[in-house]
């Protein structure tokens, strides 16, 4: 991620501008809101994603900048409704906004983004950025609805869960090459290897995400590790050992999930499942297989350093380690 930040480390300059450049309003509490979340040390996967898409196009102005700072608000936008949603404390280490300030300021400011960044794509008038822009918001939500829907159901299935991360996460990744793609003017075929690029690294993103929820430490996810199962969360690691689990094994993680307390002994009773059934191996291997997937993609593309930084950028999604 280090060559990758000073390989275009003008654009993230000009990011950090831009966003607070674009975040106009007349209500400071807004302001104090977002800027807790933007500046809470995230890594910027997703603006960096319009930028190399961008650069990796040909574009040779700025242009691409808004949209990067654009597809931040969205994603933070989301951060904020799912903190709440989860009930969430913390995040990236700190405290979440729905902590500090309650829910309803919290909902508010991200509908206030999701309108903002509606309001700013109008303002800039390409309706293919635009209509990729809409597209993926609708699938954000319908993915975290489908989630909730599905919240400590044992009997979720593999392609329930593939659904749900395809929506709440790979969608926006995707959007992100897309958008670099369109406005660096390339034809269909490289507009379409560079959003399938996104969605598979967007799915292996989450996947590991999901597994190191299991395994990493606290302090390196920004989370407690286990918060997903004490959200009722069904994720890969999980259905993938359920898939071979006794039926002992089964009985307790449904009754666990049941419980309004998961305690640490319970988790690691999980975890030992997980681990007695492949699990966390499964979802590494499935995570892989995106990321071959994506680089692929990236073959209709001349050798370049952008090039060379997206497919290092897609190694690293699934080298995160603990």
């Amino acid at each position: 991620m280090e060559e990758i930040s000073q390989l275009i480390a003008s654009d993230l300059q000009s990011l950090e501008q831009s966003i607070e450049k674009l975040l106009t309003t007349r209500v400071s509490f807004i302001k104090e809101v977002v800027h807790h979340i933007v500046k809470s040390g995230g890594k910027r996967i997703r603006p960096i994603l319009v930028i190399l898409a961008a650069r990796l196009c040909g574009c040779q102005d700025e242009r691409h900048v808004p949209y990067a700072a654009i597809v931040e608000f969205i994603h933070t936008a989301t951060l904020l409704h799912d903190d709440v949603v989860d009930n969430a404390r913390t995040r990236r280490g700190t405290l979440t906004a729905n902590t500090i300030w309650g829910n309803e300021p919290s909902v508010l400011v991200g509908d206030f983004l999701f309108s903002k960044s509606f309001d700013l794509m109008v303002a800039d008038g390409i309706p293919d950025v635009s209509g990729v822009i809409s597209k993926a918001t609708t699938a954000l939500a319908e993915g975290e609805i489908l989630e909730l829907v599905k919240t400590s159901d044992v009997e979720t299935t593999e392609a329930d869960y593939a659904e749900i991360i395809a929506n709440k996460t790979a969608v926006l990744l995707s959007a992100a090459c897309e958008i670099g793609a369109i406005l660096g003017c390339v034809d269909t075929e490289k507009r379409t290897a560079l959003r399938e690029f996104g969605y598979h690294v967007g799915m292996a993103f989450q996947l590991t995400d999901d597994m190191l929820d299991y395994i990493a430490s606290d302090t390196t996810l920004g989370k407690h590790t286990g918060t997903d199962l004490r959200e009722g969360k069904i994720t890969l690691p999980l259905i993938h050992a359920l898939k071979q689990a006794s039926d002992e094994e089964k009985n307790f993680v449904s009754g666990l999930l049941e419980k309004p307390r998961i305690t640490k002994k319970d988790f690691e009773q999980v975890k030992k499942t997980i681990e007695a059934h492949d699990g966390m191996g499964y979802t590494l291997r499935r995570s892989v297989e995106h990321i071959e997937k994506a680089k692929r993609q990236l073959e209709v593309f001349s050798p370049s350093d952008y090039k060379t930084a997206l497919l290092n950028l897609a190694d690293y999604i699934v080298s995160r380690r603990m």
